[in-house]
């Protein structure tokens, strides 16, 4: 009867121990908030770099589009100058 308290002891322990909620790997002591914080911050960090890139190609497009309507102008105006029936549609 004397060892009776030692095994209870002992047997408690063991199922504390197998009834814990240890991570995976041990190695990694961060709590799941702390897991969530970070791939919330990584979610963020890259949404950022996405819609940097996405400013950089939205300028260039700009530019472009620019650049065609001065084109555009620029041959509407030659037409202009060159066309015959609007020179007599002025008198």
């Amino acid at each position: 009867m004397r060892w009776m308290p030692s095994f209870i002891t002992l047997g408690s322990l063991l199922l504390g121990s197998m009834a814990c909620d240890r991570p995976a790997n041990t190695g990694d002591r961060r709590t799941p908030e702390e897991k969530t914080d970070r791939a919330a911050h990584q979610v963020g960090e890259d949404a950022y770099k996405a819609t940097q890139k996405a400013k950089e190609a939205t300028k260039r497009a700009v530019d472009e589009v620019k650049k065609a309507g001065r084109e555009v102008r620029d041959g509407w105006e030659d037409a202009k100058r060159h066309d015959p029936d609007a020179q007599n549609t002025s008198k």
